[in-house]
């Protein structure tokens, strides 16, 4: 899970849990997730959402706008350690515990290794277009249980 902190002139001052599928709203408003009490926010200024296993930062219109890594953005497909700036206030956005998951599962498996075609689907590609092979991806058990376990450490 994402972990969003909150800082002012380099310090910390707050992290931010943001699960899978959740949505989290920033602003001046104390009905924000992440509260940022300074005037140079907006009331509502910008909304993080959570898109499949992706995180998308999305600007409401601020007035002085929403910033990732310095550069002015309306919306933002979120990476690990991207730096948000609203107003005077940083977020860093932390993905590395989606990362070892992920790692971890990755270390059980040659991803690198090419996968050899059945020869059913072999023969179905073939049949369906002569003179033509093209490559189709199929999962082999392994690559079944590699989806089915990375998909269980990040959802659950």
């Amino acid at each position: 899970m994402p972990i969003i902190t909150l800082k002012f002139k380099d310090i910390k001052i707050r992290d931010y849990q943001l699960d899978t599928g959740q949505t989290c709203t920033i602003g001046r408003k104390h009905s924000n997730d992440i509260v940022i009490d300074n005037l140079t926010v907006s009331g509502s200024h910008a909304r993080i959402e959570s898109v499949a296993t992706a995180f998308v930062l999305r600007d409401l219109e601020s007035t002085n706008g929403t910033f990732v890594n310095n550069e002015k953005v309306a919306l933002h497909n979120l990476r690990h350690n991207d730096e948000i700036t609203i107003g005077n206030h940083k977020l860093v956005f932390d993905l590395s515990d989606m990362a070892k998951a992920a790692s971890s599962i990755h270390d059980d498996y040659e991803v690198d290794k090419t996968r050899i075609l059945t020869t059913s689907a072999l023969s179905h590609l073939t049949k369906n277009n002569p003179g033509k092979i093209m490559a189709a991806p199929v999962a082999d058990d392994n690559q079944q249980s590699f989806f089915a376990k990375l998909l269980k450490k990040i959802f659950g």
